[in-house]
This record gives C-alpha cells, structure tokens and sequence, in this order.
C-alpha cells in the first residue's frame, strides 16, 4: 500500500499541510506543559531526559516553519528559560536539565537536511539556558530503531522518555512495539499518529478481508468483528474504525487516548497519546481544550467518552469547544456518581478515582472537578477530615464519599 511521504530534498522543500502545522502547535504546547510537570517544583534542581523524533523529516518546510525536531529543540530551550526566569524571582535554585535528543528518519536525505538545520536552530540559542543536550541522528525503519531506544533508556538510566511518532501513514509502528516501549520505565509519553485519510482509503464496508490487511499492523484477533451492517452511515464507521484501534491499543499503556486532527474538509490523522501515569493524561486533556479547533472525538459527552457504539444516537463530534464542555458538564455528575457507586466500599482516594476516570474521558480536569462537588450525593473530604467546598481546592490526597441514603421509617 502506498502512502504519500514528505520529499524534504526536492527543490523548494517539502510543503507543510495544514493537519501537521496542527499536530505541530500540540505538540509545542504539550512538551512544555511536559516539562512544567516534570519540574514544578522549586526545589528540584536537575531533570534527564530522552526525547525522541522517530519519523523527524528535514527539519524545516518550505514556508521556513519549523518541523518537528526544531520544535522539540525551541521549546526544551524556552521552558527551562521560562523556569528558571520564574526561580530567580523567587529565588529558587537554578534548573538544569540533561537531554538526548534522537531524531530518526528512513529518508538519508531528509536526515542530511536535518542535520544542517539543527546546526542552524542550535546556534542561536543561548550557551547559558541551563541544558546539556546530546543529539542522535538514525537513518533506520522506526522497527528497527525500537530496540535501540530500548538499549538507550538501560544504559543511559532515563526515567523520564517523551516519544514523538508522527508517521506519514498507519502503519510504521506494530503494536507490540508501542508496548514494549510504554513499559521502558516509569514515566514513558507516546504521541502517535495515525493517517486515517490513508487508512479508510483501503477500507470498505463491503470488502472484511482488505480491511483486515489495512489492519495487520494491529495485530488483530482473526475472530475480531470488523465491519458491522453493510448500510452503516460514513460518519459511524469512521467510529466504529476509532473504536477498534482504541481498544486494541488500549492495551499498550493504562492511558490511551485517540482523537481527530480537525479539519474541515475531513478527518486525516489520529492523534493518539500513550501515558503510564493519570497525570500525564490530566495535562493532555487540558492541552486539546487549549487548542479546541484542532481535534476531535467520535463519541458521546461525559465520563464514557472513550467508549462509541454506532446504535446510540448520543454519540457524535466532541470538539473540546465551549458547547462541548457544557454539555460534558451536564453528563459528568451522574457519571462519576454512578462511577463512585460501583466501588461497593465506604470512600474512595481521589488519587485513584482520577486514575479510572482519565481512562474513560477527555474532559477537562476543571470540569472533572466541578463535577465532583456539584452532585448532591458526592462529597469530597481532606486527608484530615474536612469537607472541600471548591473545586480548585481538590488534591488527589483528598477522599471521595457518597452521602448516606436516607432511611424513611413508617409508624
């Protein structure tokens, strides 16, 4: 099956479509919510770290916008700035950070490109930044590069890994390989991508044995029901094709989000982030509402948002705008008290509430928490016994409870 790829070395450079010029400005956004995460607290004095750019193109576009290596190097560099800016102020020890930056690209060529660059990008930016940065050039199938990622992490002891995966098409990165990859150490970030364009060009609602080729690359269990009804609407077997990929890669880490490049004039990619920690998820949620015109999700308001069956009629776009919010908003109190229900116990760590909640939703944590206190059956206490009254107020320390059920008795 043939996918288009970049041609970083033709005259006049590749061209930047307007989906990548999308993932690109998440991709900004997240990596120094990334890094404000990572090094929030004062006190903490250094962070080591391995970033890797495993489908990195030529660096920059033809239009002059940076690719996504460059980006990964301009915001390492501006959000230790930032952060040791807003520690001089408060004076706070200095934050420096180690990182090796992998960038891997089949296309010698395009890697050629990159490599002068990167010289270019690295130049302008300041001797004193307070970063260490190592950069690793492959010329490798991602397959091929995996082990090594693997060897790299060991060897170099890295706790904290960011992956960007950004394939031109679907099926560059098995399965199995993203979750051996999760599992690297503790704190592993997978941003994957998807061609969806490219992927639905090979499927058809008539024809379960090409789809299934489209899909080996899944691992797929030969008994798996790919294609339902034969008069299922387009906009629903776009879902029911969502769906199938999120459960089966679901299983590749505890916290597995796909979401829709939002274009206009279609769906082209998948934008997919892998977490081994809620937090991690929690930031990223935030992240799409921040960029609300970017992406979306096939499925219904509220906390089952991660779940999309074709029979429903409440299903439908989620756009992480205003509207969408209100409308999770009024889905999420029932939900998460319905959620609180079935743990059968007296109270419940919001710690691990957060943990199965941002398996099943993209909401934003805001509205995660406003929901918390606005059912009449939920409450929300301090570690020493206090009932929260605010939203802003809640620490995963906290404990949740549901308010005794009245008892009526009758003379």
């Amino acid at each position: 099956m043939s996918t288009k790829q970049y041609e970083w070395a033709a005259e006049g450079g590749a061209e930047l479509a307007e989906h990548s010029e999308r993932k690109h400005k998440i991709l900004r956004e997240y990596v120094r919510r990334y890094l404000l995460e990572r090094c929030k607290s004062p006190l903490s004095r250094g962070l080591k770290l391995l970033l890797v750019d495993g489908f990195a193109g030529g660096g920059v576009y033809s239009d002059g916008a940076p690719g996504s290596p460059v980006i990964l190097l301009r915001t390492l560099y501006g959000t230790v700035a930032e952060i040791n800016a807003r520690r001089v102020e408060g004076d706070h020890p200095a934050l420096a950070v180690r990182c090796t930056l992998l960038l891997n690209d089949i296309d010698t060529k395009a890697v050629g490109l990159l490599r002068q660059r990167m010289a270019d990008a690295q130049r302008d930016l300041p001797d004193d930044a307070g970063v260490t940065l190592e950069v690793v050039y492959r010329t490798v199938p991602f397959e091929t590069l995996a082990p090594d990622i693997e060897r790299i992490v060991k060897e170099g002891k890295f706790s904290n890994v960011l992956l960007n995966l950004d394939q031109c098409a679907y099926n560059a990165v098995h399965r199995t390989t993203l979750a051996r990859l999760i599992q690297m150490t503790r704190s592993v970030e997978i941003l994957y991508t998807v061609g969806i364009q490219t992927l639905i060009s090979f499927l058809s609602i008539n024809d379960p044995e090409r789809v299934a080729k489209a899909l080996r690359f899944l691992d797929l269990d030969p008994a798996t029901q790919i294609i339902g009804p034969k008069t299922i609407a387009r906009t629903q077997f776009l879902g029911t094709m969502e769906r199938l990929v999120f459960e089966t890669l679901e299983g590749c880490a505890p916290f597995v989000s796909p979401f829709s490049i939002h274009n206009p004039k279609g769906w082209r990619y998948w934008l997919i982030h892998m977490a081994s920690v809620d937090r991690a998820r929690q930031v990223y949620n935030d992240v799409l509402h921040d960029n609300c015109s970017q992406q979306a999700h096939y499925a219904r308001a509220g906390l089952r948002m991660l779940q999309f069956d074709p029979s429903h009629g409440e299903n439908g776009l989620y756009l992480f705008d205003q509207s969408a919010r209100e409308e999770a908003r009024d889905q999420l109190p029932d939900d998460l008290a319905r959620l609180i229900r079935g743990y059968d116990r007296e109270q419940i760590g919001v710690g691990a509430l957060w943990r199965d909640v941002y398996k099943q939703t993209p909401a934003h944590s805001d509205d995660i928490h406003a929901a918390m206190m606005l059912h009449p059956d939920v409450q929300v206490f301090t570690p020493r016994g206090g009932e929260r009254r605010a939203a802003t107020s809640i620490h995963r320390d906290d404990v949740v409870r549901l308010v005794p059920q009245r008892r009526f008795h009758f003379g």
